[in-house]
């Protein structure tokens, strides 16, 4: 996404929605997917692992924040304190994943979690953000999950949020330039 300051010519008014769970008890669990998947933490940095799956999953819905960011500021990323990085696949396919980011207030924030557009609609996404909770309240001192969505997100990610047992704490409104579509890396080509 581009934030800008304010209204004008390809501006466009997004809201934006973040959602907590502040006990463990919250969690719904969604069902196990269709296929046969694996979760895997990446046990050293990988900052090209992250660009990509930045890239795959939120190039259709305007994840732009990062496209402009070098290997320093990857690697940066991925390697500052309370980052975790896990990765879901399919038959030794790159099909999803979650990067955690927590603090030492006791915040983990869901950072980025998605599924690659092939892995959509198999009830992988549920799975993936129960186990990505599951893991968040695993962390000492956890006491507050918490991610955001606005509304240019795909139409599946906030009731996988909601029906996973997060609830929304504040909405706010963002001005964000959308003139130019998103750059995929399947827009307009499905």
């Amino acid at each position: 996404m581009t934030r800008v300051p304010g209204p004008g010519p390809g501006i466009r008014e997004v809201r934006v929605t973040d959602l907590e769970m502040t006990d463990p008890a919250q969690l719904r669990p969604g069902r196990e997917p269709s296929v046969v998947a694996t979760l895997i933490r990446a046990g050293r940095p990988a900052p090209e692992l992250s660009r990509f799956f930045y890239r795959a999953v939120g190039g259709d819905w305007y994840w732009l924040g990062r496209l402009d960011w070098t290997l320093a500021q990857w690697s940066e990323w991925v390697t500052s304190p309370g980052h975790e990085m896990w990765t879901a696949w399919v038959e030794g396919t790159p099909a999803g994943y979650v990067e955690l980011a927590s603090d030492d207030t006791g915040s983990v924030e869901v950072a980025y979690f998605g599924l690659l557009p092939t892995y959509a609609g198999v009830g992988l996404g549920g799975w993936l953000l129960t186990r990505a909770v599951e893991r968040a309240w695993e962390i000492d001192g956890t006491t507050r999950v918490w991610l955001h969505t606005c509304e240019l997100d795909s139409p599946a990610a906030l009731a996988n949020y909601t029906a996973r047992g997060f609830v929304a704490c504040r909405t706010s409104v963002e001005h964000w330039d959308t003139s130019a579509p998103s750059p995929g890396p399947w827009r307009g080509s499905r």
